[in-house]
């Protein structure tokens, strides 16, 4: 009998291609889990990964899907699960960001924000969520940001930040509504990365260091494991106290 907490089961993990999200496909890999590895414009690096996993001994698929289309995303999501045998995890990491400021924002980039933060982690959502109530069980991972929870103004990324507080409220609201099927639905914060596209002075940040996203990983790991099953609703900073 296999001692890797995840073995036999199928995760997927959205934006997994690149940074984070490869990070956090390759520790679920390691954990014994099989990996959908979901991208929209990183062809080369999802096939890369994918060799990764198959070398860990698990089995990969990569999937190419605009996640803003809700009905494509549940047509790609159910053929992905039937060629792996399920889908008990998913993974919500992938998001778009926009630094610009409130009043030099168009319409049309307000309303990207939100869809590639809010809108494209409900359409994975919904889109799993049917084959894992069949399961009797499911563990959704959402990546939100450290101060999601937080009413401070930020006139650099205001659709993102509205985006993000609207996913951290989608977490809380799906581990009531689905907690009767098994399935934990969780956030993890991360702060500033070493991989972050702008990053605040390090004498900002109480660890006195950027974050790994390994450390994200780890959090997601933690979360996804069979053995927290009585953990829902709630929300890991991995920010080494910054914006607490």
């Amino acid at each position: 009998m296999s001692t890797l907490p995840l073995h036999g089961r199928v995760a997927l993990v959205t934006g997994a291609a690149r940074r984070t999200g490869r990070s956090i496909a390759l520790a679920l890999a390691e954990a014994g889990a099989d990996l959908v590895i979901h991208h929209h414009h990183s062809e080369a690096e999802a096939r890369q990964l994918v060799a990764a996993v198959e070398g860990l001994g698990r089995r990969a698929l990569a999937i190419a899907v605009d996640l803003r289309d809700a009905a494509a995303t549940e047509v790609a999501f159910s053929q992905a699960a039937e060629s792996l045998g399920g889908l008990h995890i998913l993974v919500n990491n992938a998001c778009g960001i926009l630094w610009k400021r409130l009043e030099a924002t168009s319409v049309a980039e307000w309303h990207s924000g939100v869809e590639e933060t809010l809108h494209i982690t409900y359409h994975a959502c919904q889109a799993a969520l049917p084959m894992m109530r069949r399961q009797g069980f499911g563990r959704i991972v959402n990546l939100i940001d450290v101060d999601a929870d937080s009413l401070r103004a930020v006139p650099k990324l205001t659709p993102y930040k509205i985006g993000k507080t609207g996913v951290l409220m989608l977490t809380r609201t799906l581990a009531v509504t689905e907690a009767p099927h098994g399935i934990t639905v969780n956030g993890v914060s991360p702060g500033t990365l070493d991989n972050s596209e702008r990053k605040p002075p390090l004498e900002r940040i109480p660890a006195g260091r950027f974050g790994r996203a390994e450390e994200v990983a780890r959090a997601v790991l933690f979360l996804a494991d069979p053995a927290s099953a009585y953990i829902t609703g709630t929300n890991i900073k991995v920010s080494g106290g910054y914006l607490i």
